[in-house]
């Protein structure tokens, strides 16, 4: 089915483009997961015709994603809509910017640490500049929380602690949600371009997934400085290493899967639980996290790819 509709977006120019604003209208109304479909599509036409055509797609995406947000935007929230829009536009672009790079250098490894360090680059700038970062998403975080108040999602005696908690690491939350989106596009705008040129050469390229040493050492001292000091930078850096220690979690899981010391089955139930209601989805995660910072510790085998 992949295959397919691989080979259908990349039949002709308009059907990629026709996808790509479809899928980036909708993104501005339900970010998740259209905006990495629309994405992974200049990724795959990237990877396939070369840089023009990639950004023509982005463009193409972005511009329809532009038209729905303003088109649907209240006066009175301009300022989430901007934020909306940048956040729409780095993916897209950030999206394109990897997928240059992957086909200049083959490197899925080094596609995938750049990215973290542009995310961990990010927040370090945003703590830099501003004085009290958590101050600007404060009233945003408010309303959202307010919102909810008629469901009973937050007890109304914790909603200010879960306000100034939420608000405080909200640029590493944005940051790490980011990171997965770009890097979930990438791989499968890569995955469906190789199922066209050379099936299985995807896997091969994720089963070797690692982070590496100082990338490994780095989050290994942020997390350690969070046990002894809970502070905004150390807890947002955090988050950033989250998303990327659960892809090296998957990759690690592929590669007991080729092994054969995971069962397909216990493969897809991971993916599964990935997806599901919130508490199973966490779990999940955090075990993946856990999974992947071990794994990138271990020496790398060459018979695992």
């Amino acid at each position: 089915m992949h295959r397919a509709l691989a080979a259908w977006l990349t039949a002709r120019p308009w059907r990629a483009a026709f996808a790509s604003a479809s899928a980036g209208a909708l993104s501005a109304w339900f970010p998740f997961p259209f905006v990495i479909f629309a994405c992974a599509i200049a990724v795959l036409v990237l990877l396939q015709f070369g840089l023009e055509s990639g950004i023509a797609i982005a463009v193409t995406g972005v511009a329809a994603a532009t038209f729905v947000v303003v088109a649907d935007l209240n006066p009175s929230a301009w300022v989430l809509g901007v934020v909306l829009l940048g956040f729409l536009f780095g993916l897209f672009f950030g999206s394109v910017a990897l997928a240059a790079l992957l086909k200049r250098t083959g490197s899925m490894n080094l596609c995938v640490q750049i990215a973290v360090l542009a995310a961990a680059a990010i927040v370090l700038t945003v703590h830099a500049v501003l004085d009290d970062p958590g101050s600007f998403w404060l009233p945003l975080v408010q309303e959202a929380i307010e919102a909810t108040a008629d469901t009973g999602l937050y007890p109304e005696s914790e909603r200010g602690a879960i306000v100034q908690m939420s608000a405080r690491t909200m640029w590493g939350v944005l940051a790490a949600l980011s990171l997965a989106v770009v890097l979930g596009a990438l791989f499968l705008g890569r995955w469906w371009q190789s199922l066209l040129s050379a099936p299985g050469a995807f896997g091969r390229e994720y089963r070797r997934l690692r982070l590496g040493v100082v990338l490994g050492t780095s989050f290994t001292i942020v997390f350690a400085l969070l046990l002894w000091n809970n502070s905004t930078l150390l807890a947002s850096l955090a988050w950033v290493g989250l998303p990327a220690l659960v892809f090296q979690g998957l990759a690690a899981a592929h590669r007991s899967k080729a092994r054969g010391k995971l069962n397909r089955g216990w493969l897809a139930a991971i993916y599964v639980l990935l997806v599901v209601p919130l508490s199973n989805s966490v779990i999940t995660i955090c075990a993946l996290a856990v999974w992947g910072f071990i794994d990138n510790w271990r020496k790398p085998n060459p018979q695992s790819a």
